[in-house]
């Protein structure tokens, strides 16, 4: 037979029995619920404060007029596909190199091959909005040459099967011209443009230098 001793409970031990019931008793019963005396507080509303987005400006040219021709800023823009193919691209001549004159007697450095600039309007002079265009005579004397006989009525351009490229005798500032080249960042003659230039293969004038009087 098993006997079982019993111990007295102190006071002390019966005093924390009972503080920690009545303490586990308010945790659930605030549980349940917001006190009475707890004031719940609405945040004010939040307004995102975002900046409109910007207005972009209108492109300043056509990349394509109807003819299918480029302009200078639109065969620029299209670089990815454009570059190192044959196109055409409208524009206006808006420089044309001349060599300077060499002085009697003294030994000059060779001038460069002849070269124009176009652009989307005329009057510009900013060179990033100026393309240059390369190619389409040897020297200047060959163009001086055909420019005379030209004013003369007198050039005659050389037969299609002869291999040989007629010389411009119509470019002239302020000229509008449609130019079929081929679009690239070094020309054959050695021309080098990080924006590209333009090789000349041909040309057709839309509007000469100065309309002709009606």
């Amino acid at each position: 037979m098993r006997l079982t001793r019993s111990f007295p409970i102190s006071m002390k031990q019966l005093a924390v029995a009972t503080a920690l019931t009545a303490e586990a008793m308010c945790l659930v019963a605030c549980g349940e619920g917001p006190a009475a005396d707890l004031t719940i507080e609405r945040l004010p509303d939040v307004t995102p404060n975002v900046p409109s987005p910007p207005t972009l400006p209108p492109a300043p040219y056509p990349v394509t007029y109807p003819d299918n021709s480029y302009s200078v800023y639109g065969v620029r823009r299209r670089e990815s596909t454009t570059m190192d193919t044959e196109l055409q691209v409208t524009g206006y001549i808006v420089e044309v190199y001349v060599p300077p004159e060499c002085p009697e007697g003294r030994t000059c450095p060779t001038p460069s091959a002849p070269h124009m600039w176009i652009a989307d309007a005329r009057g510009v002079t900013d060179s990033h909005e100026r393309m240059m265009v390369v190619g389409y005579a040897d020297n200047q004397i060959a163009i001086d040459e055909a420019r005379e006989l030209a004013s003369r009525g007198r050039y005659v351009p050389p037969e299609p099967d002869s291999g040989m490229r007629p010389i411009p005798t119509d470019f002239d500032v302020g000229a509008k011209v449609r130019i079929a080249a081929r679009f690239a960042r070094i020309s054959g003659s050695g021309f080098n443009v990080s924006e590209g230039l333009l090789e000349w293969t041909t040309h057709e004038t839309l509007e000469p230098a100065t309309p002709p009087a009606e």
